[in-house]
C-alpha cells in the first residue's frame, strides 16, 4: 500500500499549496469483492478486469443437471478447500462468468432464464475472498422447445364441416364428393376403411396447401371410417359417415362364360354406357387364372367395349376369372358400376398352322405336334388370307354358295369350319385333286374328306388357326380373330394405362 499513501500525500501537499482544485476525483477505488458483481477497471486500459484466480481452490466435480421449463439446476461435489466459499459462478461455452444472485455457497445451483431450444455448455467455479477457483468440466444440455399448440383435424365435404357424430346418428354424404382434412400433423397416417369390406381401398393425397389432405372421390353405398394417426401413434382426428346409393349405374356384360373354350377366345367386357373414366375402370378389371398365361393386357375397342387377351394364347385346360369391383368406380360422371365376377374354362390348347406355300397344315395339342395334313389354299386372285384366325362356327352339312354368274359356285360339303368373316372355311373338297400340291380354291382351305373328318372331331369353338404364305392379310376388324392380328405394341397402346406400363 506504500504507493497509495505516497500518492495521497502528494495530492495533499498540492492542495495545501493551492496547486490543484477540490479533490472531486481523488476517491480511492472500492476494493474488489469477488463474486459480488463489482467491476474493477484496469488502471492503464480502463477495461474491466477478471477477478484473480486462486490456484489453491480446485474445480467442482461430478456436475449433473435437471432441466425445468426454462431453468437448469446443477448438482455437484464442492471443491475441497480450507477457504470459505462465498459464491459460485457459471459460464456458457467459456464466455462471460456470471455470479449467482443471491449468492449460493453449496450444491445445487439453479441457472434461470434458460432459452428453450438453445444448446448450452456450462462450467462452474467457486468464489472465495482471494479470487475464483478452477472451472469444472462443462456439461452440455438443451431444453426442448414446447411443441406448437395442437389443432384439431377438421373434416370437410364441400362447404360442410363434418361434426362428430352423436349417439346413433350417422352423417350421410352423396357419392362423387371428396373428403378434405385440414390441420393434419406432419408425419401422420390417414386410413379410410369399410369394416364390411377388408379389400376396399381409397386413395388419399396431400394438397399444395400446408397440412391439408383430400381423398379420392367417395364411392356410393358404403359406411366409411377415417382416422388420422400421428407418427407417435396418437389419434389426431377421427370421423365416420355413410355414403348414399348411386342415383345412376352402368351395367357390365362379360363374354365368354362357357367351358371347353378354345385358346383363342378373347375376354370381352361390354359396358352399358360410354366410359369416360377408362383408366380407373381398367384398374378394377382383374383377370386371374389357375395357370400362368404370361404377359397380357386390355384393349379398348371403343368407349363401351374393352377386350383382354394374352400376348400368346390361353393355356389349355385353365380356369380364367374376371373380378371387377366397380362399385367404387365412377365410370362416367355420376354413374357407378356393379361388382362382377365371371369365369370361363379352356379345353385343350389346339393350334392349327397352315403354310400356304408348302400346302401343309399341322395340328398341335397342348404343345405336342399330333398330325400333319395336305391342304389346298386360294388360287391367284382368290388368295387365302394370312394371319391368325379363330374357329367361330362348325357346320355339317354346309352349303357354300356364290351367285357370281362367271365365277360363282354352289356346293354342299359334309364339314365346314368358319375361320374368318370373309367367307373362308376349312372344308372337305373331294373334287380338288391338287390338295397337297397347289392352291386352286376360291380362298377356302380344302382337305380330303377323311382328314377333314378328323379335324372336325378334334377342334372346337375358339381354337387357333395361324396362316402364312400370302401377302393378303386378315384385318384387325375381323370378328374375334381381329384382336389377335394387332402387333403387341399396338395392343398395349390400346390400354387406358399404356403410358404407365
Amino acid at each position: 500500500m506504500r504507493p497509495a499513501r505516497l500518492a495521497i500525500a502528494v495530492v495533499a501537499a498540492a492542495l495545501a499549496a493551492g496547486l490543484v482544485q477540490a479533490p472531486a476525483l481523488a476517491e480511492t477505488p472500492a476494493p474488489l469483492t469477488p463474486g459480488a458483481g463489482n467491476v474493477v477497471l484496469d488502471e492503464e486500459t480502463g477495461e474491466p478486469t477478471q477477478p484473480p484466480v486462486d490456484p489453491s481452490v480446485p474445480a467442482p466435480t461430478d456436475v449433473t443437471y435437471v432441466l425445468g421449463l426454462d431453468s437448469a439446476t446443477l448438482s455437484f461435489t464442492a471443491p475441497v478447500t480450507d477457504k470459505a466459499i462465498t459464491n459460485y459462478q457459471w459460464s456458457d461455452q467459456g464466455g462471460v462468468w456470471v455470479d449467482f444472485a443471491p449468492a449460493v455457497t453449496s450444491s445445487p445451483v439453479t441457472i434461470p432464464n434458460v432459452t428453450p431450444g438453445q444448446p448450452y455448455s456450462v462450467s462452474l467455479r467457486a468464489v472465495t475472498a482471494d479470487g475464483v477457483g478452477a472451472a469444472s468440466i462443462p456439461v452440455d444440455f438443451r431444453i426442448e422447445p414446447p411443441p406448437p399448440p395442437k389443432r384439431n383435424v377438421i373434416f370437410e365435404v364441400g362447404d360442410q364441416v363434418l361434426a362428430k357424430p352423436s349417439g346413433s346418428k350417422v352423417i350421410t354424404l352423396k357419392p362423387g364428393t371428396v373428403l378434405k382434412m385440414r390441420n393434419v400433423p406432419e408425419g401422420s397416417t390417414i386410413t379410410v376403411v369399410d369394416k364390411k369390406d377388408p379389400n376396399f381401398t381409397l386413395g388419399v393425397r396431400e394438397t399444395s396447401k400446408a397440412r391439408t389432405w383430400v381423398t379420392d372421390i367417395l364411392p356410393p353405398a358404403r359406411r366409411l371410417w377415417v382416422t388420422v394417426t400421428e407418427a407417435d401413434g396418437r389419434v389426431a382426428g377421427r370421423t365416420n359417415f355413410k355414403m348414399d346409393r348411386a342415383e345412376q349405374s352402368f351395367t357390365v356384360d362379360v363374354w365368354p362364360k362357357s367351358n371347353n373354350m378354345g385358346a383363342g377366345v378373347p375376354l370381352v367386357v361390354d359396358f352399358g354406357i360410354p366410359i369416360t373414366n377408362k383408366a380407373e375402370v381398367e384398374r378394377a378389371l382383374i383377370v386371374t387364372s389357375d395357370k400362368d398365361f404370361g404377359e397380357a393386357g386390355w384393349f379398348w375397342v371403343d368407349s363401351k367395349k374393352a377386350v383382354f387377351r394374352p400376348r400368346g394364347y390361353w393355356p389349355g385346360n385353365a380356369t380364367i376369372t374376371l373380378d371387377a369391383n366397380l362399385s367404387s368406380i365412377e365410370g362416367a360422371k355420376g354413374v357407378w358400376g356393379p361388382k362382377v365376377t365371371s369365369t370361363f374354362k379352356t379345353g385343350d390348347q389346339v393350334i392349327l398352322k397352315v403354310n400356304l406355300n408348302k400346302h401343309r397344315m399341322t395340328y398341335t395339342r397342348n404343345g405336342t405336334l399330333e398330325r400333319t395334313f395336305p391342304i389346298s389354299g386360294g388360287m391367284a386372285g382368290w388368295e387365302t388370307e394370312s394371319g391368325t384366325k379363330i374357329i367361330t362356327a362348325k357346320l355339317t352339312p354346309k352349303r357354300l354358295y356364290n351367285p357370281d354368274p362367271e365365277e360363282g359356285w354352289d356346293v354342299t360339303v359334309d364339314y365346314g369350319i368358319r375361320v374368318n368373316d370373309n367367307g373362308e372355311y376349312i372344308h372337305d373338297a373331294p373334287w380338288n385333286y391338287s390338295i397337297g400340291y397347289a392352291n386352286t380354291s376360291h380362298g377356302c382351305t380344302n382337305m380330303t374328306p377323311s382328314d377333314m373328318a378328323w379335324i372336325w372331331r378334334n377342334t372346337k369353338f375358339g381354337d387357333v388357326a395361324e396362316y402364312t404364305g400370302t401377302s393378303n392379310k386378315i384385318g384387325t376388324d375381323d370378328y374375334l380373330a381381329g384382336y389377335w392380328n394387332y402387333t403387341w405394341p399396338e395392343w398395349k397402346r390400346g390400354s387406358a394405362l399404356w403410358q404407365d406400363q
